[in-house]
Protein backbone atom coordinates (compact mmCIF):
# COMPACT_ATOMS: atom_id res chain seq x y z
CA UNK A 1 0.00 0.00 0.00
CA UNK A 2 1.19 3.48 -0.77
CA UNK A 3 1.20 6.60 1.19
CA UNK A 4 -1.36 8.30 -1.31
CA UNK A 5 -3.99 5.64 -1.76
CA UNK A 6 -5.95 6.48 1.67
CA UNK A 7 -5.83 3.21 2.93
CA UNK A 8 -4.07 2.62 6.26
CA UNK A 9 -3.81 -0.30 8.88
CA UNK A 10 -5.35 -0.05 11.47
CA UNK A 11 -2.78 -1.54 14.50
CA UNK A 12 -4.19 0.73 17.70
CA UNK A 13 -7.92 -0.32 17.63
CA UNK A 14 -9.93 -3.18 18.75
CA UNK A 15 -10.28 -4.10 15.33
CA UNK A 16 -8.13 -6.98 13.97
CA UNK A 17 -4.87 -5.86 13.06
CA UNK A 18 -5.14 -7.29 9.62
CA UNK A 19 -8.29 -5.53 8.74
CA UNK A 20 -7.42 -2.44 6.07
CA UNK A 21 -9.59 0.45 7.04
CA UNK A 22 -10.54 4.21 4.95
CA UNK A 23 -13.34 6.38 5.42
CA UNK A 24 -15.98 3.95 5.18
CA UNK A 25 -14.37 2.53 8.51
CA UNK A 26 -14.49 5.42 10.75
CA UNK A 27 -16.70 5.39 13.88
CA UNK A 28 -20.02 5.63 13.09
CA UNK A 29 -19.85 5.02 9.50
CA UNK A 30 -21.90 2.20 7.96
CA UNK A 31 -20.53 -1.90 8.01
CA UNK A 32 -19.73 -2.88 4.82
CA UNK A 33 -21.42 -6.13 4.03
CA UNK A 34 -17.66 -7.97 3.75
CA UNK A 35 -17.11 -7.48 7.37
CA UNK A 36 -20.84 -8.42 8.33
CA UNK A 37 -20.26 -11.69 6.47
CA UNK A 38 -17.11 -12.27 8.17
CA UNK A 39 -19.49 -11.45 11.59
CA UNK A 40 -22.16 -14.11 10.50
CA UNK A 41 -19.68 -16.83 9.97
CA UNK A 42 -17.61 -15.79 13.36
CA UNK A 43 -21.10 -16.34 14.93
CA UNK A 44 -22.54 -19.22 13.29
CA UNK A 45 -19.51 -21.27 14.17
CA UNK A 46 -20.20 -19.90 17.94
CA UNK A 47 -23.89 -21.15 17.32
CA UNK A 48 -22.37 -24.75 16.31
CA UNK A 49 -20.07 -25.17 19.16
CA UNK A 50 -22.52 -23.94 21.71
CA UNK A 51 -25.80 -25.49 20.33
CA UNK A 52 -24.20 -28.97 19.63
CA UNK A 53 -21.45 -29.53 21.72
CA UNK A 54 -24.00 -29.74 24.78
CA UNK A 55 -26.51 -31.58 22.63
CA UNK A 56 -23.93 -34.06 21.88
CA UNK A 57 -23.08 -34.67 25.52
CA UNK A 58 -26.32 -34.67 26.56
CA UNK A 59 -27.37 -37.38 24.04
CA UNK A 60 -24.97 -39.41 25.15
CA UNK A 61 -26.10 -39.09 29.19
CA UNK A 62 -29.64 -39.82 27.67
CA UNK A 63 -28.49 -42.98 26.04
CA UNK A 64 -26.89 -43.83 28.73
CA UNK A 65 -29.68 -43.59 31.08
CA UNK A 66 -32.25 -45.16 28.50
CA UNK A 67 -34.02 -41.80 28.51
CA UNK A 68 -34.35 -41.49 24.57
CA UNK A 69 -38.01 -39.40 24.83
CA UNK A 70 -36.33 -36.75 26.81
CA UNK A 71 -33.80 -35.95 24.34
CA UNK A 72 -36.13 -34.31 21.55
CA UNK A 73 -37.68 -32.00 23.81
CA UNK A 74 -34.32 -31.45 25.68
CA UNK A 75 -32.76 -30.29 22.67
CA UNK A 76 -35.58 -28.09 21.11
CA UNK A 77 -35.72 -25.86 24.29
CA UNK A 78 -31.82 -25.77 24.41
CA UNK A 79 -31.62 -24.38 20.36
CA UNK A 80 -34.50 -22.36 21.16
CA UNK A 81 -32.91 -20.27 24.17
CA UNK A 82 -29.99 -19.89 21.73
CA UNK A 83 -32.04 -19.00 18.81
CA UNK A 84 -34.03 -16.29 21.45
CA UNK A 85 -31.16 -15.24 23.37
CA UNK A 86 -27.73 -14.77 21.78
CA UNK A 87 -28.15 -12.65 19.11
CA UNK A 88 -30.80 -10.47 20.92
CA UNK A 89 -29.08 -10.20 24.25
CA UNK A 90 -25.90 -9.50 22.97
CA UNK A 91 -27.05 -6.94 20.43
CA UNK A 92 -28.77 -4.89 23.25
CA UNK A 93 -26.75 -5.14 26.23
CA UNK A 94 -22.98 -5.10 24.35
CA UNK A 95 -23.97 -3.73 20.79
CA UNK A 96 -23.53 -6.94 18.51
CA UNK A 97 -22.40 -10.32 18.89
CA UNK A 98 -18.87 -11.59 19.60
CA UNK A 99 -18.25 -11.82 15.50
CA UNK A 100 -19.61 -8.13 14.97
CA UNK A 101 -17.66 -7.22 18.18
CA UNK A 102 -14.63 -9.06 17.24
CA UNK A 103 -15.02 -6.95 13.81
CA UNK A 104 -14.92 -3.38 15.32
CA UNK A 105 -18.86 -3.22 14.49
CA UNK A 106 -21.99 -2.69 16.89
CA UNK A 107 -25.74 -2.15 16.15
CA UNK A 108 -27.74 1.09 16.67
CA UNK A 109 -30.67 2.98 16.38
CA UNK A 110 -30.52 5.02 13.68
CA UNK A 111 -32.79 7.90 15.02
CA UNK A 112 -30.03 8.53 17.98
CA UNK A 113 -27.38 6.05 17.84
CA UNK A 114 -28.43 4.47 21.09
CA UNK A 115 -28.75 0.47 21.67
CA UNK A 116 -31.23 -1.48 20.77
CA UNK A 117 -33.90 -2.41 23.33
CA UNK A 118 -34.29 -6.63 24.08
CA UNK A 119 -37.75 -6.51 22.08
CA UNK A 120 -36.14 -4.56 19.70
CA UNK A 121 -32.96 -6.47 19.09
CA UNK A 122 -35.20 -10.27 18.99
CA UNK A 123 -37.47 -8.36 16.20
CA UNK A 124 -34.35 -7.97 14.34
CA UNK A 125 -33.24 -11.16 14.83
CA UNK A 126 -36.32 -13.03 13.71
CA UNK A 127 -36.49 -10.81 10.65
CA UNK A 128 -32.56 -11.36 9.56
CA UNK A 129 -33.49 -15.58 10.39
CA UNK A 130 -36.35 -15.33 7.98
CA UNK A 131 -34.65 -13.26 5.44
CA UNK A 132 -31.48 -16.18 5.67
CA UNK A 133 -34.27 -18.56 5.56
CA UNK A 134 -36.23 -17.68 2.20
CA UNK A 135 -33.43 -17.52 -0.95
CA UNK A 136 -35.78 -14.54 -2.57
CA UNK A 137 -35.96 -12.36 0.60
CA UNK A 138 -31.97 -13.30 0.91
CA UNK A 139 -31.47 -12.17 -2.40
CA UNK A 140 -33.39 -9.12 -1.85
CA UNK A 141 -31.63 -8.30 1.87
CA UNK A 142 -28.40 -8.73 0.28
CA UNK A 143 -29.22 -6.29 -2.89
CA UNK A 144 -31.36 -3.68 -0.27
CA UNK A 145 -28.49 -3.51 2.13
CA UNK A 146 -25.47 -2.97 -0.71
CA UNK A 147 -27.76 0.08 -2.54
CA UNK A 148 -28.56 1.90 0.80
CA UNK A 149 -26.19 4.20 1.78
CA UNK A 150 -26.54 3.60 5.51
CA UNK A 151 -26.42 -0.44 4.40
CA UNK A 152 -29.39 -1.48 6.53
CA UNK A 153 -30.41 -4.82 5.79
CA UNK A 154 -34.12 -5.59 5.56
CA UNK A 155 -34.07 -6.57 9.17
CA UNK A 156 -32.81 -3.02 10.70
CA UNK A 157 -35.25 -1.04 8.52
CA UNK A 158 -37.66 -3.53 10.14
CA UNK A 159 -36.26 -1.70 13.55
CA UNK A 160 -35.15 1.14 12.49
CA UNK A 161 -31.43 -0.07 13.07
CA UNK A 162 -27.86 -0.03 11.49
CA UNK A 163 -25.09 -1.34 12.20
CA UNK A 164 -21.91 0.95 11.59
CA UNK A 165 -18.54 1.19 12.89
CA UNK A 166 -17.39 1.14 16.47
CA UNK A 167 -15.34 3.57 18.07
CA UNK A 168 -12.39 2.05 19.59
CA UNK A 169 -12.49 1.06 23.21
CA UNK A 170 -10.25 3.03 25.18
CA UNK A 171 -7.71 1.44 27.56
Amino acid sequence: MSAGDGLETDLGSSSLPWMVVGSRSLPGSPADIMRRGAAVAIDTVIAVVVVLGPLIALDRILVAASLDDVWLPAAAVWSLSFLLLYSPLSVSRKGGTVGKRLLGMEVVRDADGARLAYGAALVRHLGNLVTAAVPVLMVANATVTNLNAKRQGLHDRLVDSRVVMRAPEQP
